[in-house]
C-alpha cells in the first residue's frame, strides 16, 4: 500500500505537538498499557465497535457502576491515575493474531497477543482498527488516539521490538538479503539471543540505519514521545546512541529506554552491547 500520510490525519492534528509537560527526563510518569486492555471488560461502557482498539482509547465518559459507588473507566481512569505519558505495548504489525478472523469472529479464541513477533515493523497493527482493510484506518484511528491522550495531558511511548523477526527464514528481512540483517552461525542457522528463534544484526549498517529511520519515522509522524526497547543487549551501544541523539534533535524531552539484558546466547561482543554493563 502506498500512502499520503496527509491524507490519514484528523482534524486538528498538527505534526510534532506533544502535552508540555516534561521538563527533564525524570518528570515522566510512565503508565504501561496494552490497547486491547484497558476496552474489553464488561465493564467498559463506550462504543460497542471501538472496544479493544485504538479508537476505544479515545472515549471519555465511561463508569463503572457497583451498589452505590461509581468509578471512572477506560480513558479517563488513565486520567484520573495522574501519569503524564502511556507506554503502549506493541502496536506494530505482529503476528499470531488473524485480522480477518478477529473483526469478524466474535469467538476468535487468539485475539489478545502481546505483540512481540514483529512483522511489519513501520505499519500499525490491524487487529487494533475498526477496520483493518483499509490501511488508511488504522493510520487515522492511531493519531485519534495519541490526539486525545495529548488532550487528556498525556503522551504517548511505544514497546518497540527490533532485537527479532517475527519469522526467521521466511521473514521480510531475510528474503531481502538472506544472512545479512540477522546474526547466523557458521552452520547457516539463526542465532536465537531473543528467545524467540532469531536476533536480528544491529551492528550491521543497514540494520542499524533501519532502526534508526524507523524510530524516527514513528516519532515524527506519530508524534510520540518515548520508545522503550525490548531486549535492548541485543543492540549494539552505537546505534542506541544514534537513535538517542537523532530523536534529542527532534525534541530533548523524548525518552528512550529498555530491558538491558538478553533473551539468551548472543554472539555479539559484550563490549558494544547496549546492557547494563556498558551504561555511560
Amino acid at each position: 500500500m502506498i500512502v499520503n500520510f496527509d491524507e490519514t490525519n484528523p482534524d486538528g492534528w498538527e505534526y510534532n505537538k506533544r502535552p508540555n509537560n516534561i521538563t527533564n527526563l525524570t518528570d515522566y510518569i510512565i503508565y504501561e498499557l496494552h490497547v486491547r486492555d484497558l476496552t474489553t471488560h464488561s465493564s467498559w461502557t463506550g462504543t460497542e465497535s471501538y472496544r479493544g482498539t485504538f479508537m476505544g482509547l479515545t472515549e471519555s465518559g465511561t463508569t463503572f457502576t457497583s451498589g452505590e459507588t461509581t468509578v471512572t473507566t477506560g480513558l479517563d481512569h488513565l486520567e484520573e491515575l495522574g501519569v503524564n505519558a502511556v507506554q503502549l505495548l506493541p502496536i506494530f504489525d505482529f503476528g499470531y493474531v488473524d485480522e480477518i478472523q478477529e473483526h469478524n469472529n466474535p469467538n476468535y479464541p487468539n485475539a489478545f497477543n502481546w505483540g512481540y513477533m514483529p512483522y511489519n515493523f513501520n505499519t500499525l497493527e490491524g487487529s487494533y482498527s475498526t477496520n483493518p482493510f483499509d490501511g488508511k484506518a488504522r493510520i487515522n484511528e492511531f493519531k485519534q488516539a495519541v490526539m486525545a491522550l495529548h488532550d487528556k495531558d498525556i503522551r504517548v511511548i511505544m514497546d518497540v521490538v527490533y532485537n527479532h523477526t517475527g519469522e526467521s527464514s521466511t521473514s521480510n528481512f531475510h528474503k531481502i538479503v538472506p544472512g545479512y540483517y540477522h546474526r547466523m552461525t557458521s552452520e547457516g542457522g539463526f542465532y536465537n539471543g531473543s528467545g524467540t528463534g532469531n536476533e536480528t544484526a544491529s551492528d550491521r549498517a543497514m540494520m542499524s540505519k533501519f532502526m534508526v529511520d524507523s524510530v524516527e519515522f514513528w516519532a515524527t509522524e506519530y508524534n510520540l514521545s518515548g520508545f522503550r526497547f525490548d531486549l535492548m543487549a541485543l543492540h549494539d551501544v552505537d546505534t542506541m546512541n544514534n537513535i538517542q541523539s537523532m530523536l534529542e534533535d527532534i525534541d530533548p524531552t523524548l525518552i528512550v529506554y529498555g530491558e538491558p539484558w538478553n533473551g539468551g546466547t548472543s554472539p555479539l561482543s559484550e563490549s558494544i552491547r547496549a546492557d547494563k554493563d556498558n551504561i555511560e
